[in-house]
C-alpha cells in the first residue's frame, strides 16, 4: 500500500519508478490501452491521495478545437443515466470538450492548471447537478516534443495541490506520453499495413482483368475471355496460348518458350504452334497477333 503524499511533499522517486516499471511491463503484455491506463490512473490517485480523475489523449476537431478522449476515467456515476454513460464509454473513451472548464484551461493554454478553490475560480464551469463535489483540481499536460499528447486531471486531494507535487510527477507524465505515442505508432503501422493490403488487392484485381480492345476483356483467375460481356469459347490449348500472349503483351515470346509452356515440355513440331496460332486468329480476328519470323509471336495491345 502506497502512502499518499500530503501538502507540498514530493512523491518519492522509488514509488514513481515502481509505477513506471509496472506500466511499461503492462504495455509489453497488454494490447488494450484502456486496461493499461486504468491501472496507471489507479496508481496516480493512490500516489497523490486524490479522489477521482482521468488520463486522456488530446485530439482536434475539423475546426482545430482541442478535446480530450479519455483512456481512463474514475467511475463517479451518481445516477442510473450516468452509470450507463460510464459503461458505454469506459472501453472506448469518454470525450471532454468544454473549453470553459478547468480541464479546458489546460487544453487552451497547454500549461499546468491548479485550482484549490474551484467554486470561486473563473475558469471553472461548475459541476452538473448530482456530481460529486469538486473541492480541488490539478490538470497537467504531457507532450512529445512540442506536440500536446494528453492531459491528466485529478481532483479532491486533502490539502489541495501544489507545484512541487506536479513537478515530482514529471517521470510519470513522461511515461504516459511515451505510451500514447507508442499506441499512435502502432495504429499508424496498422493503417499502413491495411492500406498496403488494400492496394495490393486492387493491383491484383487490375492485373486479373485486361481490356484488349474491340470489346474483349481477358481475366486471369479463372482464365476467361469476354466479348461485349459474353464469353468466348476457346479450347484449353487456345486459352493457354492466349494467357501467355496477354501476360507478355507487346513483347515477343519465343516460339520454343510457348511450346514449352503450352505442351509442358512435350516435344512437338513447329507446325503444332503455328496451327494453334491460326485457330486463335480465326476465332479472334480483331486481335493483333504478330508473327516475328524466326523468333516467335507477339500480341500488340495499345
Amino acid at each position: 500500500m502506497i502512502t499518499p503524499m500530503r501538502n507540498t511533499e514530493k512523491i518519492p522517486e522509488k514509488y514513481l519508478l515502481e509505477a513506471i516499471t509496472k506500466a511499461l511491463l503492462r504495455y509489453i503484455e497488454e494490447t488494450d490501452p484502456y486496461t493499461l491506463f486504468n491501472g496507471l490512473l489507479d496508481t496516480l490517485l493512490e500516489l497523490t491521495g486524490s479522489e477521482y480523475g482521468f488520463i486522456g489523449e488530446v485530439f482536434y476537431t475539423e475546426d482545430n478545437a482541442p478535446y480530450i478522449k479519455s483512456h481512463a476515467t474514475t467511475n463517479i456515476a451518481w445516477s442510473d443515466e450516468t452509470q450507463r454513460l460510464y459503461e458505454d464509454t469506459k472501453n472506448k473513451g469518454m470525450v471532454f470538450s468544454r473549453l470553459d472548464s478547468l480541464y479546458g484551461a489546460v487544453l487552451k493554454t497547454g500549461q499546468l492548471i491548479i485550482s484549490n478553490h474551484p467554486e470561486t475560480d473563473s475558469r471553472s464551469c461548475g459541476v452538473p447537478h448530482g456530481h460529486p463535489p469538486l473541492n480541488s483540481f490539478m490538470g497537467i499536460p504531457f507532450y512529445n516534443g512540442e506536440v500536446l499528447l494528453g492531459v491528466v486531471g485529478i481532483a479532491n486531494r486533502e490539502g489541495g495541490y501544489h507545484l512541487s507535487l506536479a513537478n515530482s510527477l514529471s517521470p510519470f507524465l513522461d511515461t504516459c506520453g511515451i505510451l500514447i505515442q507508442a499506441y499512435r505508432n502502432n495504429i499508424q503501422k496498422k493503417e499502413l499495413e491495411e492500406s498496403f493490403e488494400y492496394y495490393k488487392k486492387q493491383l491484383a484485381l487490375a492485373e486479373q482483368s485486361v481490356a484488349l480492345g474491340f470489346g474483349y476483356v481477358f481475366s486471369y483467375s479463372p482464365a476467361t475471355l469476354l466479348k461485349n460481356a459474353s464469353p468466348v469459347l476457346l479450347t484449353r490449348k487456345e486459352m493457354d496460348l492466349l494467357v501467355h500472349l496477354v501476360k507478355n503483351r507487346n513483347q515477343i515470346i519465343h516460339a520454343s518458350e510457348l511450346e514449352r509452356l503450352i505442351w509442358n515440355d512435350t516435344i512437338v513440331g513447329e507446325s503444332s504452334l503455328r496451327s494453334l496460332v491460326r485457330r486463335i486468329r480465326k476465332k479472334l480476328p480483331e486481335l493483333n497477333i504478330k508473327t516475328v519470323r524466326g523468333v516467335g509471336f507477339m500480341l500488340v495491345n495499345k
